[in-house]
């Protein structure tokens, strides 16, 4: 019977012959290098292709497959690449954009980094010039598309570290309007957590749910996934674009009810919005609140992020500190 691969071990082989040659491989010899049959990777090199990883050159009756890097980005800061993104998913060009990020990750930047520091900063500089009437329904809805779309093609190539034992994180965004920024901020954590070996629930809007059960709902979901409460942890990322009346006592109610304590962080732009208000000079430490509100208006939220590395460095701390 023929092996069976996953289609991230075909991808990760090929990957690695290809950069091995400058002018390209055909499909027989990346067959011969991979030790994958010849069908297998004839299909696999299609759908890599189809996602912009890989390009092909005809040279005659034979096809010769390469990476197309396009540009090198490893001397390049992050502000430039934020920059160069910003103007593809501006022009609409998605092949440009796929390949930049693609690039990016084929240059070893870190794939946190371009969803916290380059697609998030566009989609949020996409907001304000809606907000400020310089851009229209059509081409916000459009952009934010196109981030969804880069956020998926991060999490399928970046290199996902030792899946971790026991550890949970659960993910959702409150926005009363369905804010798609909130969206796309709060699927960027759920890769993020991916990423660094988590176990990731994305769950979606619930503002609309918040309700009398919604709590019992949640601590039911909980209690599905983390059965086991003497072991590991678990986190529930918040996703808010504005401050609820329902967010603190939905996530007291949530905490009194399980038998064992979860985290819960807080981000988007209502972290934005406590400035001025109830927001202190925050903590960076392990036991601390990490940008800082005070614990008397908000005492049942663990830590507010201010970005996506931010509630991911202190949820591998919160993880590190517990002993199996």
């Amino acid at each position: 019977m023929p092996k069976r691969y996953s289609i991230e071990e075909v991808k990760q082989r090929i990957i690695d012959v290809l950069r091995q040659s400058d002018s390209g491989l055909s499909g027989i010899e990346i067959a011969e290098r991979t030790g994958i049959n010849r069908v297998t990777i004839t299909k696999y090199l299609n759908i890599l292709e189809t996602m912009g990883i890989i390009r092909r050159r005809s040279m005659g009756p034979v096809n010769l497959w390469y990476i197309q890097y396009g540009m090198d980005l490893s001397s390049k800061d992050i502000l430039e690449l934020q920059q160069v993104y910003m103007d593809a998913l501006f022009t609409y060009d998605e092949d440009r954009a796929r390949t930049i990020l693609l690039n990016a990750i084929h240059s070893n930047i870190d794939p946190i980094l371009l969803m916290s520091d380059v697609v998030i900063p566009t989609v949020n500089t996409a907001g304000e010039l809606y907000a400020r009437g310089r851009m229209s329904t059509m081409d916000l809805m459009l952009i934010n598309n196109l981030a969804m779309e880069s956020l998926d093609l991060i999490k399928f190539n970046a290199s996902r570290v030792e899946v971790k034992k026991d550890a949970y994180a659960v993910f959702i965004s409150m926005s009363e309007k369905g804010s798609r920024r909130e969206a796309i901020d709060m699927k960027a954590a759920s890769i993020a957590f991916y990423i660094k070996g988590w176990r990731p629930f994305l769950l979606g809007n619930v503002a609309s749910e918040a309700g009398l059960f919604l709590d019992i709902d949640m601590v039911r979901f909980i209690n599905r996934i983390w059965r086991d409460k003497e072991k590991g942890i678990i986190l529930l990322y918040i996703s808010a674009a504005e401050e609820f009346s329902t967010l603190n006592e939905l996530i007291r109610s949530v905490k009194e009810k399980l038998e064992k304590s979860i985290l819960v962080i807080v981000g988007g732009r209502v972290v934005d919005r406590l400035e001025g208000k109830d927001k202190e000079k925050g903590s960076d430490t392990d036991t601390g609140v990490g940008v800082g509100v005070k614990d008397t208006a908000y005492p049942y939220i663990d830590y507010y992020a201010m970005d996506i590395m931010k509630a991911v460095e202190w949820g591998e701390r919160m993880y590190r500190s517990l002993k199996f």
